[in-house]
């Protein structure tokens, strides 16, 4: 295989590395210690050019790291396991600005499996997925983290982030929400899962489909052009596609197939000359 360059002993977990610049980026976690440290490597030699810790209480099942930080010109952006929302500068790693997008919005017990979101940059934003009691989706200025819009719950506790895709070649911030978790909360009241799409400098709800069940959804919508958009999940749930065409002046998002065949439990299907491609499992099989 080929040569190993470099390697550095992390914590367990989920998330992974972002590049820039011939710089690595990783948000890791202690889960002894409850803590989470930030750093940043030479991509060349795997040296540690610095690193800032912080407690970030709370244990869950599958422990450890969550998501992938987003790096966007001179500043890195993480979310933890527990909510807090760091911008960091990627030179030095000195924290600009600090939030939790879990507890500042009514959020008191840990989802199931903590929080798990990839920062999105949209312009001067910079966009994230709370769905704690008080809110949804989360836009910050990005440069000084002050608030610039939100919305209202969204619905159950889901691990997706928010991405942009084209609606008639316009830029539509989309978002998929779980249905409930019925294995894991035996007493709360049964829902669909939706997928909506938003202004992505407003917050401003423009469509919505509300029909999906997936208990636990984690993959952001795949792409297949002409307002077609592939939700995939796990936990005996497969695929479906719908599309979103405008009636009457409003956007509206119809189902086209629902399949179970086919889907992934963690991750977004892909698109490639007009065939899906995806790493498919359940629970069962």
């Amino acid at each position: 295989g080929p040569e190993v360059k470099w390697t550095v002993d992390v914590g367990i977990g989920y998330g992974g590395p972002v590049v820039q610049d011939g710089k690595v980026y990783l948000l890791d976690r202690n889960q002894d210690a409850e803590e989470e440290i930030m750093r940043s490597f030479d991509l060349q030699t795997g040296k540690e050019l610095w690193s800032y810790k912080y407690s970030a209480p709370g244990k869950v099942g599958y422990p450890g790291s969550r998501s992938v930080p987003t790096v966007d010109g001179k500043y890195v952006y993480a979310v933890g396991h527990s909510g807090d929302f760091y911008c960091y500068e990627a030179a030095t790693g000195k924290p600009v600005w600090h939030k939790n997008i879990w507890t500042e919005h009514g959020g008191e017990k840990l989802p199931v499996w903590a929080i798990s979101q990839c920062p999105l940059i949209y312009g001067d934003l910079v966009i994230v997925s709370s769905l704690a009691p008080n809110a949804g989706l989360l836009a910050y200025n990005k440069v000084s983290g002050e608030l610039v819009w939100k919305t209202d719950n969204l619905g159950p506790e889901s691990y997706t982030s928010p991405t942009i895709v084209k609606v008639d070649g316009e830029d539509h911030l989309s978002i998929v929400i779980s249905s409930t978790n019925t294995y894991m909360h035996r007493e709360a009241p049964v829902v669909k899962g939706r997928v909506i799409g938003l202004n992505p400098k407003t917050g401003e709800e423009l469509w919505r489909y509300s029909n999906w069940e997936c208990m636990i959804s984690c993959a952001p919508l795949t792409e297949a052009g002409d307002n077609k958009f592939l939700i995939v999940g796990g936990y005996e749930r497969g695929s479906m596609l719908i599309q979103v065409v405008k009636e009457n002046g409003k956007y509206v998002a119809k189902e086209l197939f629902v399949q179970n065949e086919f889907g992934d439990q963690t991750k977004p299907a892909i698109f490639i000359d007009g065939h899906f491609y995806a790493q498919y499992g359940t629970n069962n099989r």
